[in-house]
């Protein structure tokens, strides 16, 4: 017990660890009053507003359902192509926007089209569109149907 009491010493505390206790437990309860009294010093900013995760989950769920099961969402749908042309695209006049309509040509195909009929010479037959890098026999085949030379 000697060693709980003594000089300079209360329950086994130093007098500056008392001090310190004391201190913090001023401090906790002056923070505890002010609080509950609700006075501010206006110094510190007010907390964020906490996120409204029911108001999120209940707008994607909205969002999801409007769209068909097993469409792809928006924002990754593929574009829409226009329907393949009705009558033979000529290889030799056709515009760039004449060519995009074609089944599997893209914008740089069609370009490359272009180029090599401007730098290359006029097609003369259909099969001489394979001179263009990314036509081979399957894409061919797959545009015999839309195209002609005239």
């Amino acid at each position: 017990m000697s060693g709980l009491t003594g000089p300079g010493r209360r329950l086994g505390f130093t007098r500056g660890e008392t001090g310190a206790i004391l201190l913090l437990a001023a401090g906790l309860l002056t923070g505890t009053l002010l609080r509950l009294l609700g006075v501010t010093g206006g110094t510190l900013p007010d907390a964020p507003p906490a996120f409204d995760y029911a108001a999120s989950d209940s707008l994607f769920r909205a969002l999801a359902d409007t769209a068909a099961p097993g469409t792809p969402p928006a924002a990754h749908a593929p574009r829409r192509k226009p329907p393949p042309p009705r009558t033979p695209v000529d290889l030799n006049s056709a515009s760039r926007e004449d060519l995009l309509r074609l089944p599997g040509i893209g914008g740089a195909t069609a370009a490359r089209i272009i180029d090599e009929r401007t730098h290359g010479g006029r097609f003369l037959r259909v099969e001489d569109i394979r001179r263009v890098r990314g036509i081979g026999p399957k894409k061919l085949a797959a545009l015999r149907p839309y195209v002609t030379v005239r």
